[in-house]
C-alpha cells in the first residue's frame, strides 16, 4: 500500500469518527463529546437524518475563526479601497486628456443653448 493512500485512509477514518448523530446527545454521550472538544480541540459534525446539520467546536477555535474572519473582512475592504483608488487615479489621468462639454458640442457645430432648447423635443424610449 502506498504512503499517500495510508494518509488518505487515516483522514477518512478521522473524519468519519468526527461524525456524530444528534441522537448521541440524548444517549448520555454529550459530556464525553464536550470533554473531547474542550481537552483535545476535536471538532464534531452533528448529523440529523444522516445530513450534516451543525458543528461542535471549542470556544478557542470559535474565537480564532471569528478573529480570522474579521481580519479577512478588513483585508478585503483594503483591497477594495486600493482597487477603487486605482480606478479613480486612472480616470484622473484620463481627465487631463478629456475635453469640456462645450468643446465637444462646438466640434459638432452646436451651442449649449441650441442643445438645451431642443431637449424638450427629444423623446427617449
Amino acid at each position: 500500500m502506498k504512503a499517500g493512500q495510508n494518509i488518505m485512509d487515516n483522514e477518512i477514518l478521522n473524519f468519519t469518527e468526527r461524525l456524530i448523530p444528534i441522537s448521541d446527545f440524548s444517549k448520555g454521550k454529550t459530556s464525553r463529546i464536550f470533554d473531547d472538544v474542550k481537552n483535545n480541540n476535536t471538532e464534531y459534525i452533528v448529523l440529523k437524518n444522516n445530513q450534516p446539520t451543525a458543528m461542535v467546536i471549542s470556544l478557542d477555535s470559535y474565537r480564532e475563526l471569528v478573529e480570522k474572519a474579521s481580519k479577512m473582512e478588513t483585508l478585503l475592504d483594503k483591497i477594495e479601497e486600493i482597487r477603487l483608488f486605482n480606478i479613480a487615479s486612472a480616470r484622473s489621468e484620463k481627465a487631463e486628456k478629456t475635453k469640456d462639454f462645450e468643446d465637444v458640442i462646438s466640434e459638432f457645430g452646436f451651442t449649449k443653448e441650441e442643445i438645451f432648447e431642443d431637449m424638450d423635443d427629444v423623446e427617449i424610449e
